[in-house]
């Protein structure tokens, strides 16, 4: 699936958003995607074509194959696992940024800079969330 020199394609009048949200809207069209993805595996394209031109993980594949062995097509239909909503709410994202610009001994805290540890103390402390340390370094990062 290597890209070959040419004219570009003519995309005018395809809104990528819109087919997007069409897809989603329906379970059956999702699970058409997947099942697509997964044909093109086993015609023989990498994995990493796979992902790439489907933009999906290694993972998602291998659990898709997994479903298809277990429970054939109509798995992936009811296969919708959703991750939990983040607690990191546009509010909090705010207060970070400000109180993640300062050193955390400005704040009282004995660290001499921010990690997840202090974060998940300082999160604690002051909202009462208690959150791991691997998320506390995930929302430094998106902050």
């Amino acid at each position: 699936m290597k890209a070959r020199a040419g004219r570009k394609a003519n995309t005018k009048g395809i809104n990528a958003e819109e087919l997007k949200k069409w897809i989603a809207d329906d379970e059956k069209k999702v699970a058409t995607i997947k099942c697509q993805a997964l044909i093109s595996l086993s015609l023989g394209n990498s994995m990493t074509d796979v992902c790439r031109v489907f933009n999906v993980t290694r993972e998602s594949i291998r659990i898709w194959r997994n479903i298809i062995q277990e429970k054939g097509p109509e798995g992936l239909i009811s296969q919708s696992k959703r991750g939990r909503k983040s607690n990191l709410s546009a509010e909090l994202k705010r207060d970070l940024k400000k109180v993640l610009a300062k050193p955390p001994h400005a704040i009282g805290y004995k660290a001499s800079k921010w990690s997840g540890k202090v974060l998940c103390l300082y999160l604690e402390d002051q909202y009462g969330l208690k959150i791991t340390n691997r998320t506390a370094q995930l929302w430094m990062k998106k902050i």
